[in-house]
């Protein structure tokens, strides 16, 4: 157990074992915040913990699944034993579903897919939330999408998903007006990662209508050190009076 002082900032990240999740932990690692990172995908989480090692970084990594409400819980109240605190959650864990016309969607693959975009953003805020109010205030950012704003053909699972995740931060900020916590989300568009080559290879085997990852303005895949750069704003003091927005990071290829 190695408690922080105050003015050490504290940080929970899920889904760091990769991509998007792994970026944001090294970019908050390497602005000094202590973090505990997890994953359902243990083996490449502790690449990721390797690395942030590497670079002399105070990281600690515990396997997590968020859509266990018990597992989130132990994972906050670890986080708050381990260093004595909490500042910052960033809900980065997420999945694509698969790529398939509503009409063909499996049933289990979409609730699947809500149950983890979704239901364990939910679940993140109601255990992160009494933490960082605990604490004296803190920021929270959860890892929506260009999908949170907008329709994709034949990604019905994953739009909806992220628009809920949109409508809870949206929901919670509102619920944190006046505690010093504020709630956030950070919208990519397509970022070069593994999630966004599975969506391609599945759209090109897919049915004809499904639109994938098609887009009204041919701007260039982002990288997931964009995303990072954005979140570790909303989590730094700069942001002190932003909450409940939704950052757009997509070369903006929303816009038409």
């Amino acid at each position: 157990m190695v408690h922080s002082d105050s003015t050490t900032q504290v940080a929970l990240v899920t889904g760091a074992a990769g991509g998007i999740g792994r970026a944001i932990a090294l970019a908050l690692a390497g602005q000094g915040w202590q973090l505990l990172i997890t994953d359902r995908d243990t083996e490449a989480l502790q690449g990721t913990r390797q690395h942030c090692l590497e670079l002399g970084h105070v990281v600690i990594s515990a396997a997590l699944d968020v859509t266990s409400e018990d597992a989130v819980a132990a994972a906050v109240k670890q986080v708050v034993a381990h260093y004595g605190h909490l500042d910052g959650f960033v809900s980065s864990a997420g999945v694509s579903g698969v790529v398939q016309p509503i009409v063909n969607y499996p049933a289990d693959v979409f609730m699947q897919t809500l149950a983890i975009n979704t239901t364990g953003t939910f679940l993140c805020l109601k255990h992160a939330l009494p933490a960082l109010r605990a604490s004296g205030g803190g920021s929270f950012v959860a890892i929506g999408s260009t999908s949170s704003i907008r329709g994709r053909a034949g990604l019905s699972a994953y739009v909806a998903s992220k628009h809920a995740v949109l409508g809870l931060v949206r929901s919670a900020a509102l619920e944190t007006v006046g505690t010093r916590v504020r709630v956030n989300a950070v919208l990519p568009g397509p970022t070069q990662t593994a999630m966004i080559d599975s969506i391609n290879a599945m759209a090109s085997r897919g049915d004809p209508g499904s639109g994938g990852v098609q887009r009204a303005v041919s701007a260039p895949y982002g990288q997931p050190e964009d995303v990072a750069s954005t979140v570790t704003f909303l989590m730094s003091s700069a942001a002190r009076h932003i909450n409940g927005a939704a950052l757009v990071v997509d070369g903006g290829s929303t816009l038409a």
